[in-house]
């Protein structure tokens, strides 16, 4: 009988916790800017192919859409560049601390996985490094789940695992 009130009870906890809360907040669009340079070793990209990557990244992790990413130091019209970049324009959510403070919004949290079907592959582990490290940061987030195992000229095995949490505007 013991047993069964202390499943039971550890029961009602473990529901308890999983149960979704209200975490809305107010938040504010903060403009950022960032210059990116991609560097690879295994897989390359066109100024067109990254700018498309980078931009898919910024939309799934809750940019406002009025984005802007623009390509350079582009030395080929079509194909493969060794170098290439992207210049970002961005506002992202930031919460409001301290007060009311104008033109604040809702704000939730998101849970975004950046890898996967129609997102970044094993071909792209370095590119999702670089997104991790340099893309991440102009957002607010928490929870970061991250299972990227590069190894230069060798493509990854497995899917690229890039999931965080996000301050997103809430949906009503």
């Amino acid at each position: 009988m013991r047993l069964i009130t202390l499943l039971f009870a550890f029961s009602m906890v473990a529901s308890a916790s999983a149960a979704p809360t209200d975490d809305r907040q107010a938040a504010v669009w903060a403009a950022k800017e960032l210059t990116f340079d991609y560097v690879g070793f295994t897989s390359w990209y066109s100024c067109d192919g990254l700018r498309d990557k980078v931009s898919q990244a910024l939309v799934l992790l809750g940019a406002r859409r009025d984005l802007a990413v623009t390509s350079f130091r582009c030395t080929k019209p079509n194909g493969p560049e060794p170098f290439p970049g992207v210049k970002i324009q961005v506002s992202t959510l930031k919460p409001v601390t301290g007060g009311v403070q104008d033109g604040a919004i809702q704000a939730q949290w998101k849970r975004v996985n950046l890898g996967g079907l129609n997102k970044l592959t094993p071909g792209d582990c370095e590119l999702a490094e670089q997104i991790r490290d340099q893309i991440l940061p102009l957002f607010t987030t928490r929870n970061l789940k991250a299972q990227i195992n590069c190894v230069p000229h060798q493509e990854s095995a497995g899917n690229i695992q890039l999931a965080v949490d996000v301050l997103v505007p809430a949906k009503d």
